[in-house]
């Protein structure tokens, strides 16, 4: 059974999130589906009363004195000594591919956490992967970091090598895979929660960026505004006539929707499916015209047209705006 575990409440300790949003995070990230939900010290405190049916890991800075408390199922703590106990995952960081066999003095522990591998995507992974569970008895999971930009493919690999421990961050944040691109990933590669539903990403993303001050870009995967937003006009008709020509999975299904757009990269195609769009008639004589005025506006404001203006561009170059004009004065 695959288990993902989601830090994102252990890594916002420099921001000044209040008690209400830490505990809103807390209840979309269950309602998103994650496994287990890690919280750093301060965060738990600040929660005080952690919502009901998650399973939680509260990260230590010591290991000296670990806490019973009956809500939190694991305890994660740096490699550093300390008490061995089914209930501690030992965290071990590993800078690249040719530290593995430092893992060996790690082979009496119960459960361990290996993070950092960055170069590991450059490399031979299956055989890394066998030389990480050649040197652990143990139970595993993997963080793997993101210096390469390569996190989302390690962490989905490593499933797919055959294990079922991972730990991820939402957006990426703190430097791990990100774990809306995870859940994707494995739901399309190795059916992980077919029937989950992810609308409340949007949600999760608006919130993230209230408490860190950091957009997030238009075009990151699975939670960017933008990323199913169609411009290119070979691009627009094949949405069009089947969607899944170019989307593996609806925009429904994280809280987006697909969204038409005209601008520099549009053609007659896509200008005459906004038009209809719009409940304008589309005369194939005037769509060539339209799609080079678009173009030409479009590179002005370096930028995509909105629909309003689109329309006023319709309205002052075409039969359709002239209609649309003795209509309205008619109707005066």
């Amino acid at each position: 059974m695959i288990r993902v575990t989601d830090k994102t409440l252990s890594c916002l300790d420099q921001y000044q999130a209040s008690p209400e949003q830490l505990g809103e995070l807390c209840e979309l990230l269950l309602e998103l589906g994650t496994d287990f939900i890690e919280l750093s010290e301060n965060a738990y405190r600040k929660i005080g009363v952690l919502p009901r049916g998650g399973k939680y890991i509260l990260k230590l800075d010591d290991l000296s004195e670990v806490p019973r408390i009956p809500e939190i199922g694991f305890y994660v703590c740096r490699m550093n000594g300390g008490v061995v106990r089914p209930d501690v995952i030992r965290e071990v960081h590993i800078n690249g591919i040719s530290e593995i066999s430092f893992l060996r003095q790690c082979r009496v522990l119960p459960y361990v956490r290996v993070t950092g591998l960055d170069d590991l995507m450059c490399h031979n992974v299956g055989m890394a992967y066998r030389q990480i569970v050649k040197n652990l008895s143990g139970k595993i999971e993997f963080c793997p970091e993101n210096g390469y930009a390569c996190a989302t493919a390690a962490a989905v690999e490593w499933i797919l090598f055959g294990e079922r421990n991972l730990v991820t961050g939402f957006n990426g944040i703190g430097g791990f895979a990100p774990t809306e691109e995870v859940f994707l990933a494995l739901r399309l590669l190795a059916r992980y929660k077919p029937t989950q539903d992810y609308s409340a990403m949007p949600r999760v993303s608006r919130l993230l960026e209230e408490i860190t001050g950091i957009p997030i870009p238009r075009h990151k995967p699975v939670i960017g505004e933008e990323i199913f937003y169609v411009e290119a006009g070979i691009h627009a008709d094949g949405v069009a006539k089947n969607p899944r020509i170019y989307e593996p999975y609806k925009p429904e299904l994280v809280g987006a929707e697909r969204r038409l757009v005209i601008g520099k990269h549009s053609g007659k195609a896509s200008v005459a499916l906004k038009m209809r769009e719009m409940g304008l008639a589309a005369y194939s004589d005037e769509v060539s015209q339209i799609v080079q005025l678009v173009r030409r506006v479009s590179v002005a404001k370096r930028r995509s047209l909105t629909d309003g203006e689109f329309l006023e561009l319709i309205k002052t170059n075409t039969r359709e705006g002239g209609d649309r004009g003795e209509t309205k004065k008619e109707a005066g």
